[in-house]
């Protein structure tokens, strides 16, 4: 999801089987010699799909929620049949970029500043705090289809298929700063640290554990830091790593002079 970036259609996921479903658009023509572990499902076979409100979990939810693009077979095809690079989307656009990242360096590439929407810079905002959806609608005054649009289209800007990405491209690009915390940072160790980089997308898993690949005791280990650290969802994680600044990467240099501290 991450390699394919903006041209990412919905996905569906299911953390407790490790299965993810590629929504395609009808009537495509799909291209043979998927990899091993990729099942193409037969025209008509029925499927779990949940409400557009499930969007965690460990059982069936949406990952990616429809209404943002669709998804290329000829793409999917080829970033499951090669290297799996997390960087920029733009990495992508030909089929045999000049020079390729190696395996060794293949760390998310840093997000470029631009300007959010007015609209945007509020969802963001709230995003950050921890709020679910249908608490930045009542908030802001608007539907959760629009706040679900403008969430949706942060991930395209910035290549971030999931939540907790999605914050933190808002706060390494500078775009929004930390919300403040009254408190202290929990005593996190170097493996943490390294779980936090890669769920948020600054690192890949090649120097995780093996038993801490992002499979089911990934997600463990990300829920009990969620837990550890207080935060209320995800991108709420992300954003008090951010304020404790312990992961710099995440912090902008005009996010970090400017940043609000409580007594």
């Amino acid at each position: 999801m991450t390699a394919l970036g903006p041209r990412t259609g919905p996905v569906l996921a299911n953390h407790t089987t490790l299965t993810w479903f590629f929504l395609l658009p009808p009537h495509t023509i799909l291209p043979d010699g998927w990899p091993y572990g990729v099942r193409v499902m037969p025209q008509g076979r029925p499927i779990g799909v949940p409400p557009l409100t499930t969007i965690g979990g460990r059982d069936i939810h949406w990952a990616i929620l429809p209404g943002g693009g669709s998804t290329s077979p000829t793409d999917l095809h080829r970033v499951l049949n090669g290297p799996l690079l997390l960087t920029a989307p733009a990495a992508l656009a030909a089929a045999a970029p000049p020079t390729a990242p190696s395996v060794a360096a293949r760390a998310a590439a840093p997000v470029e500043p631009r300007p959010l929407t007015p609209a945007q810079r509020e969802v963001g905002r709230r995003l950050l705090t921890g709020a679910s959806d249908a608490q930045i609608a009542e908030e802001l005054g608007r539907s959760v289809g629009t706040v679900r649009r403008h969430l949706a289209g942060i991930g395209r800007r910035f290549g971030a298929p999931t939540a907790a990405r999605k914050a933190a491209a808002l706060l390494a690009g500078g775009h929004l700063p930390p919300p403040p915390v009254q408190m202290l940072a929990p005593e996190l160790a170097p493996g943490d640290l390294a779980v936090l980089r890669v769920f948020a997308g600054l690192a890949t898993d090649d120097g995780l554990r093996g038993e801490l690949r992002p499979t089911g005791p990934f997600l463990d280990r990300v829920d009990e830091l969620r837990e550890r650290c207080g935060a209320r969802t995800d991108p709420h994680l992300i954003a008090l790593v951010a304020f404790w600044e312990l992961l710099p990467d995440l912090i902008a240099p005009a996010s970090a002079s400017g940043k609000e501290q409580l007594p």
